[in-house]
């Protein structure tokens, strides 16, 4: 309830106003939040490629958000798809044009590096209010109308999860690390070469990127063991990072792997058994079995729909249609008219913090907040051990850029 008069939700209850499922943290519904409106929001995705899957999860995280958001008395928010096919730019960028010239799409939500840096430009000549829930990365910050709902793709939680590879292997001296280039290199090119030194006392071993879609290691596996790393922090991810844990368990290197990126489920079920020897993730790490309420809510409605528990990328996507919401009803609520420009990005200014499907407790909700400067968000990180099949057991509480470590 105390999220929900952050939100700046009247307490005044209206004739019109009705009862719905996100009431506890979003307040009533009714014609003040948008019932009977219909929007028009734009999905950049992977819809094809080696991200279809993930692609397909965001989508299914972003449905699940608007079946509750008109069960409880908010607008009609109409999901139009767009494929940037992996993220490549010229479809990126051609589908969006087409999403605002065509489908009239209202406000987006956008996935991967490249594939919405490219989009900047018509967003700001637009005024596109635009969510950045899947790879995002530092371009975004300040980027007018540009909101990044999850945290900075490698790097908020690189130095918490470099102290806690230090703490946990304090035998581990020589570091390998191991990026891409589409996203996160400064985890590998500026925090990691500053933090390890100082939480181990260590060196780095060696620097690699390699490119997208790899799935033959044996080189840069052989690299690997010439350096005599005693430890691995790496930014791949996708595919990818399956070939990449599976093969470096069947060469026999054991050493400790510190990753900030979890495709589930097709990581876990590449890589098999391995992704449960001595993995761990650093991230806002998501976990259906959270207790908390509003992620009870999340899972309960995505199971009922869809068979199967959400993951990572359907709980950011999930989040920021109902952000989106909550904005509409703001404006509403201020006696303006929702629409393009920058009228849903001044919404923020009611209150920056949101309720989050990640941490929180029982009793409550987690607490997303936004930078209104800078437009990121503080929201739970931790480190996660891998299990088999990608289940995650929390080990450590981090914070963004920090190397304290919390409990559990």
């Amino acid at each position: 309830m105390a999220i929900s008069a952050s939100l700046g939700v009247s307490g005044v209850a209206r004739a019109q106003d009705v009862s719905g499922p996100l009431e506890p943290w979003f307040g009533k519904g009714g014609k003040s939040a948008g019932a009977g409106l219909t929007w028009n929001h734009g999905l950049n995705l992977a819809l094809t490629g080696t991200g279809a899957s993930f692609g397909q999860a965001m989508t299914r995280g972003a449905t699940t958000a608007t079946d509750l958001i008109r069960a409880s008395g908010g607008p009609t928010i109409v999901l139009k798809l767009n494929d940037h096919q992996g993220g490549l730019v010229p479809p990126a960028v051609t589908g969006v044009r087409r999403l605002i010239s065509q489908e009239r799409i209202q406000s987006l939500g956008s996935s991967y590096g490249p594939a919405t840096e490219a989009l900047f430009p018509l967003i700001a000549n637009v005024g596109l209010t635009t969510f950045w829930s899947g790879g995002a990365g530092p371009t975004g910050l300040g980027k007018t109308d540009v909101w990044i709902t999850m945290a900075l793709f490698a790097l908020d939680p690189a130095t918490g999860g470099l102290a806690y590879l230090a703490k946990r292997f304090p035998s581990a001296k020589r570091l390998a690390l191991i990026g891409q280039q589409e996203n996160g290199t400064a985890a590998i090119n500026e925090i990691a070469p500053r933090v390890w030194p100082q939480v181990s006392g260590g060196q780095i071993a060696s620097t690699e990127f390699v490119n997208i879609g790899t799935t033959d290691f044996s080189s840069l596996i052989a690299r690997l063991k010439s350096a005599k790393a005693d430890a691995i922090f790496t930014t791949i991810y996708g595919n990818d990072q399956g070939y990449f844990i599976k093969q470096v368990r069947e060469a026999g290197v054991d050493i400790p792997i510190m990753s900030i990126d979890l495709g589930t489920p097709t990581v876990p079920d590449i890589a098999g058994s391995a992704i449960a020897n001595n993995c761990f993730l650093a991230v806002d790490g998501y976990q259906p079995q959270n207790p908390n309420p509003y992620n009870a809510l999340f899972v309960e409605t995505f199971k009922a729909k869809y068979k199967t528990p959400p993951d990572y990328f359907a709980a950011n996507f999930f989040e920021a249609t109902n952000i989106l919401a909550a904005l509409i009803g703001r404006t509403i609520k201020a006696g303006k008219t929702p629409g393009r420009g920058s009228v849903l990005s001044d919404a923020f200014q009611a209150g920056p913090s949101f309720p989050s499907v990640y941490g929180g407790s029982a009793a409550a909700a987690g607490v997303m907040t936004f930078n209104l400067k800078d437009h990121s968000v503080t929201k739970p990180l931790g480190v996660f051990q891998i299990g088999l099949g990608g289940v995650l057991t929390k080990v450590a509480t981090i914070e963004k850029n920090s190397t304290t470590l919390g409990p559990a």
